[in-house]
């Protein structure tokens, strides 16, 4: 009898010690947070309705969700690996200063402000990362196009202005004032275009694939109104 007492009392000890082992595990768990997302920054700065932006940061492979301002996106890809998340600037999101919000676990993430452009572009294709066999993510790298400086700032149509700036190569078009111009060369670093016919004064943009840039300055186009 005293020995059965014996292992019966180990039993339960063993049985409390269990208990109590599996209770601190649990709490362990319960209180390690899931990873903070982090956003790092918006390529490019500059923008206009219809195209494509990339966020970069960490842990948002979680996003769910992206607004301009108060105006949700509906064209959204989120890298698998939480390192980006690329969108479409929506239709509805009004010119000006706008930031970014992240829907990320239930918890909104800002970025930016950015700003969006008058005009717009048709809608950019927003297709998910391609990945390979071994499950990589290949992501395509679009470096944002920078214009540093033009010269001359005034001229009439026909005249031929140098654009300097930084990741210029496979230029889509040029514009003086929303109208657009003919290119007689480029590079990474420089533009040669031609002031268009009916062209108005104002700032310069170009597009490459990787976004839109717009000048500081204004281009004067001798004999036309501003905008």
């Amino acid at each position: 009898m005293r020995t059965r007492m014996v292992l019966a009392g180990i039993v339960g000890l063993l049985s409390v010690v269990a208990s109590l082992l599996v209770a601190s595990a649990a709490a362990r768990t319960a209180a390690a947070p899931a990873p903070e997302a982090q956003l790092l920054g918006v390529t490019p700065m500059h923008a206009v309705v219809g195209q494509r932006i990339t966020i970069s940061g960490a842990d948002l492979d979680g996003t769910t969700a992206v607004t301009f301002g108060s105006v949700p996106a509906t064209s959204i890809v989120v890298d698998p690996a939480g390192n980006w998340v690329r969108v479409v600037v929506p239709n509805g999101v009004p010119t000006g200063a706008v930031t970014i919000t992240l829907d990320i676990g239930n918890t909104p993430y800002s970025t930016g402000p950015i700003q969006i452009e008058p005009g717009s572009v048709p809608a950019a294709a927003n297709r998910p990362p391609v990945v390979n066999s071994s499950g990589g993510v290949h992501p395509t790298l679009r470096v944002a196009p920078r214009i540093v400086t033009f010269s001359p700032h005034r001229g009439h149509a026909g005249t031929k202005v140098r654009i300097t700036g930084t990741n210029l190569n496979g230029i889509s078009w040029v514009r003086f004032g929303y109208v657009q111009a003919q290119i007689k060369a480029e590079s990474s670093t420089a533009i040669i275009a031609i002031v268009p016919k009916n062209a108005r004064s104002g700032k310069i943009r170009l597009h490459t694939a990787g976004g839109t840039a717009v000048s500081t300055g204004l281009f004067k186009v001798l004999g036309s109104a501003s905008v």
